[in-house]
């Protein structure tokens, strides 16, 4: 009698096991996934990236000597021409040296602005030297930038780009440049690329504005441009691929069975919202965005069983 009472609970505990895993395998009732359709289109891959405005030439202003800003002839956002006089240093020390002062001239044409600061987004306002500073020379170890003269009449954005999409770009490229607070869009072309990775793996792009533009310095500057273009090919949402030890695989949607298949898959170039799809899936077909509950057993899984059965 004690041994009935025993095995009747383990009978049912068993027989509601087996019977959840027939359902579940045999079921046409699906957990509601969204779905969604490969089908045939056009894939456009872009490059966006936001940076900031600045002169396209620009000079740091260096005393050829160590020594004391005696007089500035200019003020900031003056314009000057090249050879003008910018500012004179007593070299030596103190005032009782004796040597000939110098005068520093402006190498180029443009408007006077203080040197840029070592933290672009610090709040602390920068400014052209002012007289009795104290600058030590260019060919020092660590030499004063006095101020910055900058032409522009041509200017440039400066875009911080990742170590991902840095080898899509290339030198002469075309960029759409789009300035906000001026309300203008501009054209623009790739002038040079740096390969020296900042600590978080960005590397700089200057970008040449090719139009004219009443922009100033350090504004924001949104850059777009047409990476790779493919016509009439088989793309899915990215939300339907899924990715597994480097495998690329989806989950098709039988309607006569109402149970999906699971189905590797070859992908192609991706644009933010969709990949193309080089085999694999067929237009038309439903995939699912999240793993579905009822997957139809593959042939590689069976064959498994098969000689596993087998072998015993």
């Amino acid at each position: 009698m004690k041994l009935i009472k025993i095995i009747i609970p383990i009978i049912i505990i068993l027989a509601i096991y087996y019977g959840v895993k027939l359902y579940n395998r045999y079921s046409v009732i699906e957990v509601e996934i969204e779905k969604v359709k490969a089908e045939r289109g056009d894939i456009d891959v872009e490059f966006n990236e936001t940076g900031y405005i600045e002169p396209g030439d620009s000079r740091n202003i260096y005393s050829p000597v160590s020594g004391t800003i005696s007089e500035v002839y200019i003020n900031e956002g003056d314009n000057v021409k090249e050879g003008d006089k910018l500012v004179k240093i007593q070299p030596g020390m103190s005032a009782s040296d004796k040597f000939i002062p110098v005068e520093v001239k402006s190498p180029i044409s443009g408007v006077v602005m203080p040197c840029a600061k070592e933290d672009r987004y610090s709040d602390d306002k920068s400014a052209i030297k002012s007289p009795g500073e104290r600058v030590t020379g260019q060919t020092d170890y660590n030499p004063t930038c006095i101020m910055k003269v900058a032409n522009m009449e041509k200017m440039s954005v400066i875009v911080n780009v990742n170590e991902i999409d840095i080898l899509k770009i290339k030198k002469g490229m075309k960029m759409d440049i789009t300035v906000d607070a001026i309300n203008k869009k501009v054209k623009g072309k790739v002038n040079s690329i740096s390969f020296s990775s900042s600590y978080s793996k960005t590397y700089p792009v200057k970008i040449d504005i090719i139009e004219k533009i009443e922009a100033l310095p350090n504004m924001t500057a949104r850059v777009k441009a047409l990476i790779e273009k493919k016509k009439n090919v088989i793309k899915i949402p990215i939300s339907a691929l899924f990715s597994e030890n480097y495998a690329d695989y989806v989950y098709i949607y039988n309607p006569a069975t109402k149970k999906a298949r699971k189905a590797n898959v070859t992908i192609g170039i991706r644009s933010d919202m969709y990949i193309e799809i080089l085999n694999g899936v067929k237009e038309g077909n439903e995939l699912y965005t999240d793993k579905p509950l009822n997957i139809i057993e593959e042939e590689n899984d069976k064959i498994r069983k098969n000689n596993k059965k087998l072998s015993i």
